[in-house]
């Protein structure tokens, strides 16, 4: 296994508590040098296992720096406790740029809580922000967002677009609790020559909204970069500190609870078959890692689903990942067998509400869908055609929200090519040459609104959580999707405009035995 820096050693204790394992791609730096005056950057939050009562706050420095640390404290109380915070350090193996990262992470928080936080190195002014803790597992109403597909604001960087900037203030302008960030995030793979550069510019974007609230990412496959060691994911490890429950690549997947959802961070990496990363520049060869897991997020995935549907305590199931199993994108890039085949089925028997993917730079949602129609490429079966209120008990609903801030977008779609009324879909059903587009066509069954308006080609979605009121009774997620038109230079901040919403239910599970749990889920047996 190549490491991009053989220097790097634990620096510091972590702070309120021990920092988990960190991804042999992002050790540790042992020995600053001389710090300079350069202040903090790119800062943003992450949760830790238990978002009520755990924070990440993350930021870098140009350079190593002497004694990084976070003051925490209320708006009332003043800054009363300094945590030290830990450094990573990794080398590009393109550029071999080094880049700094510093991270502490905070315990024993109170739930629902309102806190502000300094950051500060010697010799530098300090940086603040503010946060607030998630509600603890009681059931709780809250607002997440989400979308995929960023970039980093500047035309100036390869698949970027000003928008990027845009659509991180949108987000503030929703004000939710935490944002889910469905994967392709700086595009920096298409940026070679200056992938950390690329990197910085995207992380101090985002931090407009970040630094204020947690930004949730899952990996896409432009997290994959030539020259970031094994799997290409150096940069991404180095910069993001994500809670920490599998001792296997350690933040590539992950899961935390809020209220009575329960969130999902899925790597479509290791599943999707799609050949769609990065070429290594020195050997002419693209950068494909599907299936390094070697099946264990797999068996993470469904021991974690099947503890879900067999206790009390989650309503909701939400999986956040890139790669999609569905899609009718004229420029898509195919429903992913691999997705069909292995994600699908624990989707179907653990009763999964919602997946959020990116992807294809559009939007679309799907009917709710289980199981497979017979005779077809895994073709996902519709449960019900309704298009306003969704039992989500019953089908998962599948959403692309492709359209964050990209240089690109795919907002056209197939159309009937046999006078049926159904739209076409691409599905790639094997592993094809780099970037090859997909293989084969189905009927687009599963398909229930798709947003055409070229004169609005980005968006994003909110998501508003009402836990019910009865035990047992019912519960909701209500989902509106805006698009907005192009930031442009006289235009830079445009207002997003609803396009579609819908509200999923299902009932509470705090009013079933546990033996009703499993049946209503549809689970059997964990592996």
């Amino acid at each position: 296994m190549t490491h991009p820096s053989r220097r790097t050693v634990l620096r510091s204790t972590a702070a309120a508590g021990a920092l988990a394992t960190v991804p042999a791609s992002a050790l540790l730096w042992s020995q600053p040098a001389v710090a300079g005056t350069a202040g903090p950057e790119q800062v943003h939050l992450q949760y830790g296992n238990e978002p009520s009562r755990e924070m990440t706050i993350s930021w870098a420095s140009g350079a190593s720096v002497r004694r990084p640390r976070l003051r925490l404290g209320t708006a009332h109380g003043g800054f009363g406790h300094t945590f030290p915070a830990r450094t990573r350090t990794y080398v590009d193996g393109l550029n071999k740029v080094e880049t700094y990262t510093h991270h502490t992470r905070l315990h024993g928080l109170h739930p629902d809580t309102s806190y502000v936080y300094e950051i500060v190195h010697d010799g530098a002014a300090p940086v603040r922000g503010s946060f607030r803790t998630a509600p603890g597992r009681e059931r709780a109403p809250f607002r997440f967002t989400s979308f995929g597909d960023l970039g980093t604001g500047s035309a100036s960087w390869s698949k970027s677009a000003i928008h990027g900037a845009a659509a991180v203030r949108q987000v503030e302008r929703f004000n939710p609790l935490f944002h889910l960030l469905n994967g392709d995030l700086a595009y920096a793979n298409n940026n070679q020559d200056q992938q950390p550069q690329c990197w910085n510019a995207f992380m101090n974007n985002m931090s407009v909204s970040a630094r204020n609230r947690p930004w949730m990412p899952a990996p896409g496959n432009h997290e994959v970069e030539a020259g970031g060691g094994e799997l290409g994911y150096a940069s991404y490890h180095s910069r993001f500190d994500l809670p920490d429950q599998s001792r296997d690549h350690c933040g590539n997947w992950y899961s935390f609870q809020v209220g009575s959802v329960l969130f999902l961070s899925v790597d479509g990496n290791d599943i999707a078959i799609e050949d769609d990363a990065s070429v290594d520049p020195a050997t002419g060869r693209s950068v494909y890692i599907s299936g390094y897991s070697e099946g264990a997020q797999l068996r993470w995935l469904e021991r974690t689903l099947a503890r879900a549907r067999t206790g009390r305590e989650v309503d909701w199931i939400v999986v956040s990942m890139h790669q999609f199993a569905m899609s009718s994108s004229a420029a898509s890039h195919g429903g992913d067998i691999g997705i069909r085949e292995q994600l699908l089925p624990l989707f179907d028997r653990y009763a999964v509400d919602l997946v959020l993917c990116g992807h294809d730079h559009d939007y679309e949602r799907t009917h709710p869908v289980r199981g497979t129609d017979p005779g077809s490429l895994l073709r996902p079966s519709v449960v019900d055609d309704g298009l306003k209120e969704i039992d989500t008990s019953k089908g998962t609903v599948h959403l692309i929200l492709g359209g964050g801030g990209t240089a690109s977008h795919d907002d056209t779609y197939l159309g009937d090519s046999d006078g049926s009324g159904v739209p076409d879909a691409f599905v790639r059903t094997k592993r094809l040459p780099f970037k090859a587009d997909p293989d084969a066509k189905e009927k687009a069954t599963w398909s229930a609104v798709r947003d055409p308006d070229t004169a609005h080609p980005y968006g994003m979605a909110v998501f508003d959580v009402d836990p019910g009121r009865v035990p047992g009774g019912r519960t909701s997620i209500t989902v509106s999707y805006y698009h907005s038109r192009e930031a442009t230079t006289a235009d830079p901040f445009p207002t997003p405009v609803l396009f579609d919403r819908f509200t999923v239910h299902r009932n509470r599970r705090d009013g079933w035995s546990a033996h009703d749990h499993a049946a209503g889920a549809g689970v059997t047996t964990a592996r």
